[in-house]
């Protein structure tokens, strides 16, 4: 499965009632278009208007299926990525070798040890091993397969990460550090009062002489 991840930044306009009861909501971007936002698994808390910068991808059309939520109005960041594969890979991958193991342990002492019946014959002896054979292969082909299913989530949602990772430092980088801003708040703000001509204190709002505000 391809990923076609990006970021999208906007406004919360609307909460909406998704279908699975999941977090959904309409989003404006910058640019004042509209987008179908939902969370396949955890359920944020977000009120009306926060301003937001999500990593996802989108699903189809303006339909956006969201993986990281970065809430510049709370200051806060939150994974809703699932990483329940991860778990269910170890379980099915130590289920799949143990009872595999069991079951070559199990043939090679039964066919070291073959029981055989009152009348000389071996033949009962294969109908039972055909039988215990059809009984175990079965789970045990059901849990490989599910081990295989598992991992390919797996690696999906490892790959995912790493592209929120990337995408996370891109935005970051562009993003003005409050060390710059603070920089660029104390070169831009006046060391006079544009009304009345006074000396302003450094980090001053109000004009101290008449009181007024820049």
């Amino acid at each position: 499965m391809s990923f076609r991840t990006a970021v999208l930044e906007g406004r919360i306009k609307q909460f909406v009632k998704s279908e699975s009861g999941n977090l959904a909501f309409m989003l404006e971007d910058n640019q004042g278009n509209v987008h179908y936002c939902f969370s396949a698994g955890k359920k944020p808390i977000l009120n009306s208007s926060d301003n937001l910068v999500l990593i996802g991808s989108y699903i189809s059309g303006n339909k956006f299926r969201i993986s990281f939520i970065l809430n510049k109005t709370k200051n806060t960041e939150e994974n809703l990525i699932d990483t329940k594969f991860d778990w269910m890979y170890k379980v099915s991958l130590g289920l799949a070798i143990l009872v595999t193991s069991g079951f070559v342990l199990y043939l090679i002492f039964y066919l070291t040890f073959i029981p055989v019946d009152p009348y000389g014959s071996y033949v009962f002896s294969f109908i039972t091993l055909i039988i215990s054979i059809t009984y175990l292969v079965v789970p045990i082909i059901i849990l490989w397969v599910l081990t295989v299913v598992f991992s390919k989530s797996r690696k999906n949602s490892s790959k995912l990460d790493r592209e929120i990772l990337k995408l996370k430092e891109a935005y970051h980088s562009k993003a003005p550090s409050t060390s710059t801003r603070k920089t660029m708040d104390t070169i831009t703000k006046p060391n006079f009062c544009p009304n009345c001509g006074g000396k302003l204190p450094a980090e001053a709002k109000f004009c101290p002489n008449c009181g007024s505000e820049f």
